[in-house]
């Protein structure tokens, strides 16, 4: 009898301790959050609210405008500028090969862009000393969108003026010769990376140029092809012609027969 008592005593007690315990733990666990106090102002940047891109327009003066709708590239385009802190302070000025257009969100915004030394978007700019690596590799996949060789194959149409030349002649090239010419560019392939390419490497100089003109005569374009059939681009109207990307194609024997039967 002594024995049952002592038992049932046992559990009451066990009982007892296990529901004490219960409640401790389910106090602790719906008590309120503690507050945390960021001071760091870049840390409450990265923390702002990320809206999706919903679409992207490239606008260039010369090359046409390039749309961009493709939504899984647009939601990493998204990640990438939202990785850059709003500017506190100074920043840099802009350099020259920086990309402009429009940018439309998932809340039906809309605004414009720049980017190159730095990111603007509407009035703010987006930039830090810390992020010049992910503000080159924003603006070299916006600038993949515009530089491409659909887009250059554009200037070659019979409206457009081309003049091909080997140093020595030249020749106005023939609507049927201009579109020999965008053929042959869109069976071309693109240098991916072509930083540091000297368009005199090697004290080399092209075998062939052609420069394109609008139809009003203005100068829009100007290819370099060499003897490897290496092609160089350039923007021809820009006051410092700066190189807009590389590409291969068989241009050489192309360029090489059109002179010759002229």
């Amino acid at each position: 009898m002594d024995q049952t008592i002592r038992r049932r005593a046992f559990l009451a007690v066990y009982l007892i301790a296990m529901l004490l315990a219960s409640l401790f733990l389910l106090r602790w666990t719906l008590a309120p959050g503690e507050m945390v106090r960021i001071d760091d102002r870049e840390a409450v940047m990265r923390r702002k609210t990320f809206v999706p891109l919903t679409g992207l327009v490239v606008r260039d003066p010369c090359w046409p405008d390039m749309e961009v709708t493709d939504g899984v590239a647009l939601y990493a385009l998204g990640q990438q500028i939202n990785a850059i802190p709003r500017a506190g302070g100074q920043f840099p000025g802009e350099a020259p090969g920086k990309m402009t257009g429009e940018l439309s969100f998932a809340n039906g915004t809309k605004a414009p862009f720049s980017v190159g030394t730095v990111l603007t978007i509407g009035d703010t700019v987006y930039y830090t000393p810390e992020a010049q690596e992910e503000l080159e590799e924003i603006r070299a996949v916006i600038a993949g969108y515009l530089y491409n060789l659909p887009s250059l194959g554009s200037f070659f149409q019979p409206d457009h003026q081309a003049v091909l030349s080997d140093g020595e002649g030249s020749l106005a090239l023939s609507p049927e010769a201009m579109e020999q010419l965008r053929q042959a560019i869109l069976a071309g392939e693109l240098v991916e990376d072509f930083e540091g390419v000297s368009p005199q490497e090697g004290g080399r100089l092209p075998r062939y140029t052609i420069q394109v003109r609008s139809p009003e005569g203005l100068d829009e374009v100007r290819l370099a092809v060499y003897a490897n059939e290496s092609i160089q681009v350039y923007d021809a109207y820009a006051p410092s012609q700066p190189m807009v990307f590389c590409f291969g194609a068989e241009l050489v024997p192309l360029c090489q027969g059109l002179l010759e039967g002229a």
